[in-house]
């Protein structure tokens, strides 16, 4: 398995009102340069608050978040974003949309071929170019929003439930495609799900969020070999961890693991 890594990401006491209303509290955790962090909780806990904070997209009230040393109180260009809901631009074709964020930044015409063209080959898109997203179906149009994250060549990659739009079977072809992707260019990654099975699967540690305001009540290492392939869901290691996150999920007295 790969190693972590250096660190990347530093979270540090985060803190996040809404109002009088605590949204997280006391929130701390690391990410390696080559580690994919799952952060699982129930549904409400603040899991996309703290990775919209990661993002620069909401701002603390307290603590403080670094990414390569530098303090995050606005977006980062090193940074890319995955949401749930595709957020392709309608009007425009497959190519423009992934396209859209190296226009935005300026990048020479030359290296936006290539590196559109890449990440295109990159999620099996190739040959839909032209196509528009109305013309896809929901899983390519995921692969699509992955594949423009992809193509700014991000030092941290934040998914917010990015598969949970899709139906189960085209989930779980895009959780391996993802794994596959991250396996030949490994990165940063912050993942939050609210599936436990699919935390366990995409992590090298898996966070567990909970309580009102969230705060982190248990943290699992996934001792799982990379690559990993299907088979490894029905390993006893994988039903052993996915139980303990369970365990983290909804037993209140649950304490740190390992």
């Amino acid at each position: 398995m790969n190693g972590p890594g250096e660190v990347r990401l530093v979270v540090e006491n985060a803190a996040v009102r809404y109002g009088d209303l605590p949204v997280i509290a006391d929130v701390s955790l690391e990410v390696g340069s080559s580690e994919i962090v799952s952060i699982v909780g129930p549904s409400g806990c603040g899991k996309t608050t703290l990775l919209r904070c990661v993002g620069g997209l909401t701002l603390l009230n307290g603590g403080q978040i670094r990414i390569d040393g530098q303090v995050v109180d606005k977006p980062l260009p090193s940074v890319s974003m995955v949401f749930q809901h595709f957020g392709l631009f309608p009007w425009k074709n497959l190519w423009n949309n992934i396209a859209y964020g190296l226009k935005l930044r300026g990048a020479p015409r030359e290296e936006i071929e290539r590196r559109v063209a890449a990440a295109i080959e990159l999620v099996g898109l190739a040959g839909f170019e032209k196509s528009y997203p109305h013309q896809l179906s929901g899983g390519m149009q995921q692969r699509a929003g992955l594949a423009r994250a992809l193509v700014m060549e991000p030092r941290l990659l934040l998914m917010d439930e990015p598969f949970s739009a899709v139906d189960a079977q085209t989930r779980e072809q895009l959780q391996f495609e993802l794994l596959r992707i991250w396996d030949s260019r490994p990165t940063a990654m912050m993942f939050v799900t609210h599936a436990i099975d699919e935390a366990v699967l995409m992590g090298d540690r898996v966070v567990v969020l909970a309580g009102r305001p969230a705060h982190i009540r248990a943290v699992r290492k996934v001792d799982l070999p990379r690559p990993r392939d299907r088979k490894v869901v029905s390993s006893r290691p994988f039903i052993n961890l996915r139980d303990q996150v369970w365990y983290d999920l909804f037993n209140h007295q649950g304490g740190a693991g390992t």
